[in-house]
């Protein structure tokens, strides 16, 4: 009877362990994902502040040279 609840036991462990092994896996994938789409929007941010100072730049330059 003993052995069969160490068994039983061993199982339900080692099923937990895949159980918390797989919600770590989709974790780790989440925030990789989140990150990849804080970065992307960033860079869009980042891209569309450097266009407008690159045009006001031209602007004032062909201002002086006017």
């Amino acid at each position: 009877m003993m052995m069969c609840d160490v068994h039983y036991e061993q199982k339900a462990q080692k099923t937990l362990k895949d159980r918390k092994a797989e919600i770590q896996k989709e974790i780790s994938s989440h925030w990789g994902e989140m990150e990849k789409n804080q970065m992307a929007e960033y860079d869009e941010k980042m891209q569309a502040k450097l266009e407008v100072e690159y045009k006001n730049k031209i602007s004032n330059a062909k201002a002086i040279s006017d």
